[in-house]
């Protein structure tokens, strides 16, 4: 089984806790950067070391400490001390928790900051005092921001940290209580009425001067916190999304090996888990049809797991075929001097001589008899040309058996019956216990002809219908008419010998 995306080469698990850390402190440098660009609008530098300490006070003291409380189920499942069913809920719950954390600290700090120049303290600089709309509008929306910044940005740190679990311990979320539609509703509404509230707080505050200083910075911070909002959103909601796509496309090409992480526990997520489970449902159906297809033909296989009536049976099939039966001379015999594992070893050498060249030439092994086999050509599966195909099957491997040195240094001949004619593709047996075969005249010919062979001392016996359907091109040579048992009438046979 392989996994769609890469992971890296970093399998040091302190790596996911430092990675958690560095996320929850991308709203501490948000603020430092907000703080600075404020301070250079209003001209006030010295305002910047204390706004910073006290950001680092409530962020990075405050927000550090709830997070070390958050990631540690993670890091004791790391360490072996908890099972993955223990931790799962604490994962798909981390991305509401974090932006909680970060909201509930980073609020009181806002609201000090806002309210400590009404009470005389400016940080360290005459920063003038907010009215009270602005105060609320900015309260709220900064608030806010920080909220859903550190819910994507955690979102998006999850993203990573599901597909490095799922790679290195095999586990996906199997908990989908999250909803697509809410995490787009959040991101929607924050975009859409932060920058109004902010610039309609201003307009109700100020006038002149004032008006276009603090319409400068709020708009500012507005095209910031946008871009800022929308890289994490569009990555932490389209990274699934893509994954997904691509994971469709390599199983579109053929490959059944990819599995997805989950990274996500919305209907993104339970479509990722279903896709897993397609794939698994399509690798099963694939081995059975191939090991299916070691038993019957991989026609027959694909046909009846193909039967979207599920009856479990091939339906009847009536056509022209040209049927071949090819039997080891002299097997009963060499089986009496060899031990049996030799016997088995051969048959399966001699098998992985004979049985491509069947299918090389568009023929079917319908079944084995012993050291013997029947295989068809034209059905199950069709074939144009088939006696031709049956003809020129037979010469090879009479040449390829002839050549071949098999266990013991033992050599092997084969004798070989050809004949075509009308037959029928039925599936036999009782319910439990059932068996494609092809049924008529023209297979009980084909079998007592390959018989035949011991009479006439030949290699490859084929009968009249074959030899004229097959057509010119073939060392034929017509030998006359013989009785088979079994069937009403002559039969003409032709030795089929390139010598």
């Amino acid at each position: 089984m392989t996994t769609l995306a890469s992971v890296g080469g970093d399998r040091d698990p302190r790596s996911i806790v430092r990675r958690y850390y560095l996320a929850m402190s991308v709203p501490f440098g948000i603020d430092v950067l907000t703080s600075a660009v404020y301070a250079a609008i209003n001209a006030h530098p010295l305002s910047l070391l204390p706004l910073s300490a006290v950001s680092a006070l409530f962020l990075l003291v405050g927000v550090g400490t709830g997070a070390w409380l958050l990631i540690r189920p993670v890091e004791r499942f790391l360490a072996g001390k908890l099972p993955f069913a223990a931790i799962e809920q604490t994962l798909t719950l981390l991305p509401r928790r974090s932006a909680t954390l970060v909201a509930c600290f980073y609020g009181p700090m806002l609201g000090l900051r806002l309210l400590a120049p009404r009470y005389g303290y400016t940080f360290g600089a005459t920063i003038e005092v907010s009215e009270w709309i602005d105060t609320v509008c900015s309260f709220f929306v900064v608030t806010s921001f920080n909220f859903v910044l550190t819910f994507f940005v955690i979102s998006a740190y999850l993203d990573g940290l599901y597909e490095r679990l799922f790679s290195w311990h095999g586990v996906n979320i199997s908990a989908f209580r999250g909803a697509f539609r809410r995490k787009i509703g959040l991101a929607v509404l924050f975009v859409s009425f932060a920058a109004m509230t902010l610039l309609a707080g201003d307009i109700a505050s100020y006038q002149g001067d004032r008006l276009l200083r603090e319409a400068s910075v709020d708009l500012t911070a507005s095209i910031a916190g946008a871009v800022v909002i929308y890289y994490w959103i569009s990555r932490a909601l389209t990274l699934p999304i893509n994954r997904l796509d691509h994971g469709m496309s390599r199983v579109a090409a053929g490959d059944l090996d990819v599995r997805l992480p989950v990274t996500s526990d919305d209907e993104v997520g339970r479509a990722i888990s279903g896709f897993n489970q397609m794939v698994d449902g399509l690798a099963e159906r694939q081995y059975l049809r191939d090991t299916f297809g070691k038993y019957v033909s991989e026609t027959v296989a694909t046909a009846i797991l193909g039967d979207q009536q599920r009856r479990g049976r091939v339906a009847d099939t009536l056509a022209d075929a040209t049927l071949m039966f090819v039997d080891i001379e002299g097997f009963t015999t060499l089986s009496e001097t060899l031990p049996p594992a030799q016997v088995a070893s051969l048959l399966n050498t001699y098998l992985a001589i004979v049985v491509p060249v069947i299918q090389r030439n568009g023929g079917v092994v319908n079944s084995f008899i012993g050291d013997g086999l029947f295989a068809s050509f034209n059905l199950p599966l069709t074939l144009e040309h088939h006696a031709a195909a049956a003809l020129r099957t037979a010469l090879e491997i009479q040449k390829l058996v002839s050549g071949a040195r098999f266990a013991s240094g033992s050599r092997l001949r084969v004798r070989i019956g050809v004949n075509t004619g009308p037959v029928v593709g039925v599936t036999i047996g009782a319910e439990n216990r059932l068996n494609y075969t092809l049924l008529g005249d023209a297979v009980n010919i084909a079998s007592r002809v390959e018989q035949l062979n011991k009479q006439f001392d030949s290699g490859i016996l084929a009968t009249e219908s074959t030899v004229r359907a097959a057509g010119e091109g073939f060392p034929c040579v017509r030998i006359g008419e013989t009785g088979v048992r079994g069937h009403r009438g002559d039969v003409v046979v032709y030795r089929v010998d390139p010598a």
